[in-house]
């Protein structure tokens, strides 16, 4: 009768063990491995946000001069009526008179197939950090004029790349065309602006 109440208890032991601590430990052990999965994470978000509070730092010592200069660099928008603002100054400042025909679609005009749009439908340009507007305009004045303009533009914090120029000779009131009498020019820039 002994032995019969010692196996009872050890089958009662066993059933215990299986249909009670076992399916128990497998939780525990799954708990284990989410913590610990979840101490990474934490980790790794402390990790962050100390490497995000070392950049804001960094950000912050940067002069203001400098900002807007990175700013003017390369913008955040395209920013068409400062940069024909900033083209036009520079133009008169150079000789060169008043920008006039000022054109943000020059693909139709030349023929070409580069838009003008700030997000062309081009899959490539999409994917660049960066994106293209496309301006043209016209000026007159002497050649000299226009070479110190193009000169002053290199030297712009502004980016710019002048792709293409043509040039016109204005016909005089006697009706021949000279180089005294000035020259309009057709200029067309691509400029850059810093995708959000």
């Amino acid at each position: 009768m002994r032995y019969i109440f010692l196996l009872l208890i050890i089958a009662a032991s066993i059933g215990i063990f299986v249909t009670i601590i076992v399916p128990r430990y497998g939780i525990i052990q799954a708990d284990r491995t989410d913590v610990a999965t979840y101490q990474a994470n934490l980790v790794k978000a402390n990790q962050l946000q100390q490497s995000r509070n070392a950049l804001i730092a960094q950000y912050n010592n940067i002069p203001k001069a400098d900002l807007d200069n990175i700013k003017t660099l390369l913008p955040d928008s395209v920013d068409n009526i400062r940069l024909i603002i900033q083209l036009d100054s520079l133009a008169t400042k150079n000789g060169l008179s008043s920008l006039r025909n000022v054109d943000y679609n020059p693909s139709q005009a030349t023929g070409t197939t580069t838009g003008a749009s700030p997000r062309t439908t081009d899959t490539k340009a999409d994917q660049r950090p960066y994106g293209e507007f496309i301006i043209a305009f016209q000026t007159t004045g002497q050649y000299s004029n226009l070479l110190s303009f193009i000169s002053d533009l290199e030297q712009n914090l502004r980016l710019v790349d002048v792709t293409n120029v043509q040039f016109t000779p204005i016909v005089s009131t006697n009706g021949s065309q000279t180089a005294a009498s000035g020259i309009t020019y057709k200029v067309t820039l691509k400029t850059y602006w810093l995708k959000q």
